[in-house]
């Protein structure tokens, strides 16, 4: 999270954490995914580095699905 808001205006900065944010709320894989590929889209209009970012992430982001649901919390 860190080095994408290194990237992003200051103005903009809570809009995109709390976007991205949304992924990790997701109650189950399927849903996380799905959130990850919706917040890349979204963003890439408007941040397309971010969206690179997130896009190059994937399987970083994605590794905690891996666990049970209840330990992502």
């Amino acid at each position: 999270m860190r080095n994408i808001l290194l990237i992003v205006p200051r103005a903009c900065q809570e809009m995109v954490a709390s976007v991205i944010r949304t992924i990790f709320a997701s109650p189950d894989t399927k849903h996380v995914q799905t959130q990850l590929d919706e917040v890349t889209r979204m963003l890439e209009r408007s941040h397309p580095k971010v969206a690179l970012m997130l896009h190059d992430a994937r399987s970083d982001l994605l590794a905690f699905c891996g666990f049970l649901p209840k330990h992502w919390w």
